[in-house]
């Protein structure tokens, strides 16, 4: 689990904002669970080195407050529209025993050992987020897809798959299929030409007859 310490901070406001610029810090807020928002300020540097990871949306942070801790994740992170840096946090407090709502990335594995990609069969991705309901102390960083043995036309289904404990879909019914395998276009329109090619062929050795 990430720790960070953060401040809490009393003002808020462009003045504020930028006082807090200068020293290096990014102002915040965490809410949730039924208490009240606390505004805080961090790291500027720290933070902006975690937004760049795939897995900061899904991962459980420990903030230390004044000496006390608050467990939290992370919900929405605003940039500037010119400088790209970060300018705004928002943290929602995760309690014991709560689920949560999240959107784990869906990866593929072993496509060298796919029949059906050898055969010029390419990945279409359905769902490249499912969203599920999750324990806060066990979020996977991601969902595999075993590309091992499949061939082109077959696909991956939610209800086939085996999901790591904790982990629930929000929706299986829109997110039944996953991901399939189907024949890319480059292949189709080879087969294609091949078969005009095959046909003229034909054409032209009953025409010589």
């Amino acid at each position: 689990m990430l720790n960070f310490t953060v401040k809490n901070r009393s003002k808020s406001g462009v003045r504020e904002t930028r006082k807090l610029r200068l020293q290096g810090l990014i102002p915040g807020i965490i809410y949730g669970d039924k208490k009240e928002p606390v505004m805080i300020s961090i790291s500027e540097k720290e933070l902006t080195k975690e937004c760049s990871t795939s897995s900061f949306f899904n991962r459980v942070l420990s903030l230390n407050i004044d000496s006390q801790v608050e467990k939290v994740l992370p919900k929405e992170v605003a940039y500037h529209p010119v400088t790209g840096r970060v300018i705004h946090v928002d943290f929602m407090r995760v309690s014991k025993g709560s689920k949560i709502r999240i959107q784990i990335p869906v990866e593929t594995i072993n496509e060298d050992k796919a029949p059906g990609i050898k055969k010029g069969g390419i990945i279409n991705m359905v769902v490249h987020k499912l969203e599920c309901y999750v324990d806060p102390d066990s979020i996977p960083e991601k969902i595999e897809l075993d590309l091992t043995g499949k061939e082109i036309g077959e696909s991956f289904l939610l209800d086939q798959i085996q999901l790591p404990n904790g982990v629930k879909p929000v929706n299986s019914e829109r997110d039944a299929v996953l991901a399939t395998i189907v024949i890319s276009n480059v292949s189709a329109s080879e087969d294609k030409s091949q078969a005009s090619a095959t046909t003229a062929e034909t054409t032209t050795t009953e025409d010589n007859k």
